[in-house]
């Protein structure tokens, strides 16, 4: 499945670093659940996205390890198999529900720095469990379709929906591209208003909602490069 062996060697590293990074996130963050509030709610989706990820690049790396040398005995039982539908259905949930929690990400320390002074417009919550409902919905369906007949997860060894054969399957996989794009420019579209609303001294956002948006900042813009 790795055609080299740098390649081999990355996708242990990388695997083995989603897992255990996204893995520690998610306990600190769950640990901590007294102090619950929006933007950690929002961290324990991205981290939850993130080792998923983490998931698929273990299992490709492990049905590497394993078929090395003679993959081409055993490539149509895997690609053909539930194992690589299965872990298909992994790697577009989460890159899906990882884009959708990003823009989700950015939104709220949009609103929280652009309407700092209004605590009547303040994200609750609730409203963030809204949204992130949403996400699962539409993660998971994104991921489902491939299984059911629209594009697929069988065409190559890495289990992606690369099967672009019948118009449905071109406008899936083509739909997936540009809803990632448009989050993409809406993520910067509001770093743009955060940084115009934090030279702006008479909003005064706070100090903390800044430093935070930094931080998601990078982090956002790495993710999505």
């Amino acid at each position: 499945i790795m055609s080299s062996i740098p390649l081999r060697v990355l996708i242990w590293i990388i695997s083995v670093l989603a897992l255990l990074g996204n893995g520690v996130v998610l306990l600190v963050l769950i640990g901590s659940f007294s102090k619950l509030t929006v933007p950690r709610f929002l961290m324990c989706h991205l981290a939850f996205a993130d080792l998923c990820m983490g998931v698929y690049l273990a299992v490709i790396a492990t049905v590497d390890m394993l078929t090395r040398g003679e993959y081409y005995n055993h490539a149509i039982d895997w690609q053909m198999g539930l194992g690589c539908r299965a872990t298909g259905f992994i790697t577009v949930f989460a890159s899906e529900l990882s884009v959708f929690t990003l823009t989700a990400i950015t939104l709220e320390r949009w609103h929280t720095i652009t309407y700092a002074l209004r605590l009547d417009r303040k994200i609750r919550l609730r409203h963030a469990c809204i949204v992130m409902t949403a996400g699962w919905i539409f993660s998971s369906l994104a991921a489902l379709l491939p299984t059911v007949g629209v594009s697929s997860y069988s065409e190559v060894s890495i289990c992606l929906p690369m099967d672009v054969k019948s118009p449905v399957s071109q406008v899936y996989v083509v739909s997936l591209l540009l809803l990632n794009i448009l989050a993409f420019f809406c993520v910067c579209g509001c770093y743009m208003s955060i940084y115009l609303t934090v030279r702006n001294p008479s909003s005064m956002p706070a100090h903390a909602d800044t430093r935070v948006a930094q931080r998601m900042a990078v982090l956002i813009f790495t993710d999505f490069i």
